[in-house]
């Protein structure tokens, strides 16, 4: 693996892109792995090199003293006693999941459970505590953890629930009991942008970018559409967009030199919005018919990043692929 050194020592190739990094936050140094990339060994981005050489043996075995001794090359060896790195990795691959996974009815990608996602969470963050950056992560961890219902169907799931039930006793913390879901399902994928009395004069859709939204707040896949209507003399700009199965904050859109407020909610679910615009919209040049959709104070439109539809379309099949695999997560596992 190459070995960079700036401001920071950098392991191998750190991902470019954050909706694929599987990231954990150790002492020193952070650990990121490629969910698309399928390897073992992550790269890794030492900050405090005195406080990483305390556990970074443990993920590049006699490699790490190379990695911090100045080598611009190392090979990790293959064999060797890796429970911690696996540990690491699977604490990393439910950051990934909480913060990146792809829920999306079109697509066909289910939900995941938020009671077992946070439990599986503090337990895979006890196996790795004492590398971690944080000495309250598991505390922290811990206050968001519903306790699961047992027994279960599923025998991962009844021993989860055990596994759970002991830290928490370790760590002097009193679960919050199961509460019923109150969440409704997602919005059904159909309906959209209503053109009712009017005249439809230009429409379209694009797609929906995940750095710009809070997780879980519209579907990860359904596109955002828009159009262009003329109704009673006037001509607006109407755009809709699939919610997801998280409730979050509201949401703008962009479209030109028009922003669209999205604070309404349709007969399908899907959230809307409309705005009066100039007859000129309609001679926007087709490169310029891109809709944007944003959380304001979240994140901010920017220019957008012709490798993201490719990208994101890797990741909803990766997703897909850990539904029902024995390799994934319980929590991936298990969604529904």
């Amino acid at each position: 693996m190459k070995v960079t050194r700036a401001s920071d020592v950098v392991v191998g190739d750190w991902p470019t892109s954050p909706e694929v990094v599987a990231l954990i936050e150790g002492a020193g140094a952070s650990l990121a792995w490629d969910v698309l990339a399928d390897t073992a060994v992550p790269a890794a981005r030492v900050h405090d090199p005195e406080r990483a050489a305390e556990w970074l043996w443990e993920v590049y075995g006699d490699a790490a003293e190379a990695v911090l001794g100045g080598a611009s090359e190392v090979e990790v060896p293959a064999d060797g006693d890796w429970r911690v790195r696996d540990a690491c990795r699977r604490a990393a691959q439910l950051e990934w999941a909480r913060a990146w996974w792809p829920a999306s009815v079109t697509a066909g990608v289910p939900a995941l459970d938020p009671v077992v996602l946070h439990v599986e969470r503090a337990v895979a963050l006890s196996t790795v505590e004492h590398l971690l950056d944080d000495p309250d992560a598991v505390e922290r961890a811990l206050a968001s953890v519903v306790s699961l219902a047992v027994p279960t169907s599923d025998p991962e799931l009844d021993a989860l629930a055990g596994r759970i039930a002991a830290l928490a006793e370790d760590y002097g913390v009193e679960l919050r009991p199961a509460e019923a879901p109150t969440r409704s399902g997602f919005a059904l994928a159909a309906g959209g942008v209503d053109a009712a009395g009017g005249v439809t004069a230009l429409s379209g859709a694009s797609t929906v970018d995940w750095t710009l939204v809070p997780h879980g707040v519209v579907d990860a896949s359904a596109p955002a559409r828009w159009a262009v209507v003329r109704r009673q003399g006037r001509t607006v700009l109407e755009v809709s967009v699939v919610p997801g199965p998280t409730p979050g904050p509201r949401l703008a859109a962009r479209f030109g030199d028009v922003e669209v407020a999205l604070d309404g909610v349709d007969a399908a679910g899907w959230l809307i919005g409309s705005s009066p615009v100039s007859a000129a919209v309609l001679l926007l040049p087709p490169d310029r018919r891109v809709l944007t959709v944003y959380a304001p104070g979240f994140a901010e439109p920017a220019a957008p990043d012709p490798d993201a539809g490719p990208r994101r379309a890797a990741i909803i099949s990766y997703a897909r692929s850990r539904i029902g695999s024995p390799t994934a997560t319980t929590t991936e596992r298990t969604a529904r």
